[in-house]
């Protein structure tokens, strides 16, 4: 019975200890891993989507798995300085205070201002096919209508203009 409980323990201690990187290669697989989440931010094309996301999933299984606890690399003659560490604030705290005001400016673009904006609100009605559309050539479609109302509003507006500034 304890020969069996021997090999037992001293495999679980080899399934569980895993090899850990160095702190320089979890940082580099870090920054790694943020370049190519500002890959996908940005923007790719449906030939790379598969490739970044298997990338992404690998990288971040590979800093799960082995920079859990980076082994650090300390130079001969150099003395450690001992970090310490940051306490997250508490989170009942932060509720306990309320809720805080953010003050920022928000920006309403519309096509016009003051009369002409109510007379374009009056004169334009989006087609019912264009809410919620998923399809690019609807979208397409959409803008195409809307700028060509738009365009044929401008003619009346200043049609009108005319008509109604005396010379």
């Amino acid at each position: 019975m304890k020969p069996l409980l021997i090999i037992v323990v001293c495999c679980s201690f080899g399934l569980s200890a895993q090899e850990q990187w160095p702190e320089t290669d979890c940082l580099k697989a870090a920054t790694q891993l943020q370049q190519l989440e500002q890959k996908i931010n940005s923007g790719y094309s449906l030939k790379e989507a598969e490739h970044l996301h298997l990338s992404q999933r690998q990288l971040e299984k590979q800093l799960d798995k082995f920079c859990q606890k980076p082994v650090t690399t300390s130079l001969p003659g150099k003395v450690k300085m001992k970090k310490t560490a940051k306490t997250a604030p508490d989170s009942l705290a932060a509720i306990a205070k309320g809720p805080q005001l953010y003050v920022s400016s928000v920006s309403v673009k519309a096509p016009y201002q003051g009369k002409k904006l109510q007379a374009w609100l009056q004169y334009y009605a989006e087609p019912k096919a264009c809410f919620g559309v998923r399809d690019s050539r609807q979208m397409v479609w959409c803008t195409e209508q809307r700028q060509q109302a738009k365009a044929n509003f401008e003619r009346q507006w200043q049609q009108k203009l005319a008509l109604s500034l005396p010379e």
